[in-house]
């Protein structure tokens, strides 16, 4: 039976983690990372505790990253709304909600500032699936050294 699924694994680029932080990049293969050499398991204990909370503070970071560029995009959001909600139409009226909605949707500062929320948002929920992956990892380490000590 073929493993598609490590196949995918091992070659794709969605493994590649390529994640920013302020003035820090970090890059790495989770596929690499997640691997257990069961030669050196005791070093494998040793270092687990050091890279998952890398990754988990990294994590939190990046969700307080997230949540404020969602306040910066929100607060723009607001700014033109009030900005938009006072233009008049020829008529004299003032613009409805979906007119000021349009504008603000095409306004570039706030197309930036979506962006950027986006893209924090897809460091951070990267980042989870690395946990996640490395809480895996933890248990499969726990069970490998339970079974040397075993044999």
């Amino acid at each position: 039976m073929s493993k598609k699924l490590i196949q995918y694994a091992l070659k794709s680029n969605l493994m590649g983690v390529n994640i920013s932080y302020g003035k820090e990049d970090f890059s790495f293969n989770l596929n690499a990372e997640l691997a257990i050499d069961e030669n050196i398991i005791n070093r494998e204990v040793k270092e687990q505790p050091s890279s998952y909370a890398f990754l988990n503070m990294l994590y939190k970071k990046l969700i307080r990253a997230f949540k404020e560029a969602e306040k910066k995009m929100e607060r723009k959001h607001s700014q033109l709304f009030l900005k938009y909600k006072q233009e008049k139409e020829d008529s004299g009226r003032s613009l409805n909600n979906d007119s000021v909605k349009a504008k603000i949707n095409i306004d570039p500062v706030y197309n930036e500032l979506w962006n950027e929320f986006i893209e924090a948002e897809h460091q951070a929920m990267v980042l989870e699936v690395c946990v996640k992956a490395f809480e895996q990892r933890v248990n499969l380490i726990q069970t490998l050294s339970a079974n040397i000590r075993k044999g």
